[in-house]
């Protein structure tokens, strides 16, 4: 493939409808190897789609060291209904996430502290916690029955270390009588937990990458420079933290017809939906490189961005050869020299990232950024908001 962006793919057009991009079309980056590949061009088998309906578990653990101070009830709603309001949202309808909860506490044979238990979590530890954790459980669950699985910590006994949660894929698998484990999600919160903790994790099951960057050893960085509060994976306590338009499509939540993928060269003015809303063209893409695009959306505070610092339309970088962690989203910041919502943003310099009506953002690209598209706002009415590009 050529590089060149009029060479390599051609993005707008002239006069006449846009074609909406078919998932294996030209603007679908092709997943790399990478560890949560933002590749849209086929679904990871190795993971469960969200789709319909989807069964999930709820377990609790508690630790010969410690009597538990809060009851599981407690513990459950903590997380639900939030957890499966917020995907329900997302989707339009189109996930629907079934928690089912034990509601006792299942005893580990180890005190807390005997597993090490940390973000950083030593390999052999980990095991030993999930094994016991299973073997705990026995035969009380059919865990064939279900592609999620939530393990749930005792949050005061002394050596769970709420940063520790997460979203553990084995290289071996576990096994429970005649069901196959290789995908869990440990739970280490304090009681009340992390906002929106539980559903930030559900979508690293299903394949979902971290959007922050995380900062060297020992830095003061902050982990939220790529993504800000614009998408649950980038923070949980983002103001603004319903799913990426990218995100939708790769799920299957956005039908293809609602993505466009401008294949001529010239200028193109699309309407746009917020993506908090069903219906209508979700998003524009513009494929710059072999993996990387420039994605186009709109967002509004309302349904899960009720709390939204801004709203406009949202720019952003998809690359679909950085791995989950490093960064592989960045958002465009239509306000360089501002920022917005200082002291509840997690970043407010991008707080102000959308473009408003009137506003215009040059999108510099290329091997020496000598190319250019600029993406200009033209208004904001009730049909949605019209934009237009065109490469100079």
């Amino acid at each position: 493939m050529a590089v060149g962006f009029v060479a390599l793919v051609a993005w707008s057009l002239v006069a006449g409808p846009a074609a909406a991009a078919p998932v294996r079309g030209p603007c679908a980056l092709e997943r790399t190897d990478v560890r949560h590949s933002e590749g849209v061009d086929r679904w990871n088998s190795g993971y469960p789609r969200p789709l319909g309906d989807v069964n999930a578990v709820m377990l609790f653990l508690d630790f010969p060291d410690h009597v538990p101070d809060v009851d599981t009830r407690a513990l459950t709603a903590d997380h639900f209904p939030a957890t499966t309001t917020f995907l329900a949202r997302a989707s339009y309808g189109r996930f629907r996430l079934h928690p089912h909860v034990l509601q006792r506490w299942f005893r580990m044979p180890r005190p807390s502290t005997a597993y090490g238990i940390h973000r950083d979590w030593a390999d052999g530890l980990r095991t030993q916690y999930l094994q016991d954790a299973i073997a705990a459980v026995g035969r009380d669950v059919d865990f064939r029955r279900y592609p999620v699985i939530y393990l749930v910590a005792d949050p005061g006994a002394r050596g769970v270390d709420a940063d520790a949660t997460k979203v553990i894929n084995l290289a071996r698998p576990i096994h429970s009588g005649r069901a196959t484990i290789d995908r869990l999600v440990t739970v280490f919160e304090h009681h009340p937990p992390d906002q929106n903790v539980l559903a930030h994790e559900t979508n690293h099951v299903f394949d979902l990458p971290d959007l922050y960057l995380r900062p060297p050893t020992g830095s003061n960085d902050s982990w939220d420079t790529r993504v800000g509060d614009w998408d649950l994976m980038g923070s949980q306590f983002a103001l603004a933290p319903d799913l990426f338009a990218w995100h939708r499509w790769k799920y299957g939540w956005i039908d293809p017809g609602q993505v466009i993928c401008v294949d001529h060269p010239g200028t193109t003015t699309r309407t746009l939906t917020p993506v908090e809303v069903p219906g209508g063209t979700k998003l524009i893409v513009v494929r710059v490189s072999v993996t990387t695009a420039l994605a186009i959306e709109v967002r509004e505070a309302r349904g899960n961005d009720e709390h939204a610092c801004a709203q406009g339309v949202l720019l952003y970088e998809v690359r679909a050869d950085v791995e989950s962690g490093e960064g592989p989203i960045t958002v465009m910041d239509g306000h360089p020299w501002t920022g917005a919502c200082y002291g509840t943003s997690v970043y407010p310099q991008l707080a102000d990232a959308p473009l408003g009506a009137g506003e215009s953002y040059m999108y510099h690209f290329g091997r020496l950024a000598q190319d250019v598209l600029r993406i200009r706002v033209d208004r904001h009415d009730r049909r949605g908001w019209t934009v237009t590009a065109d490469e100079r």
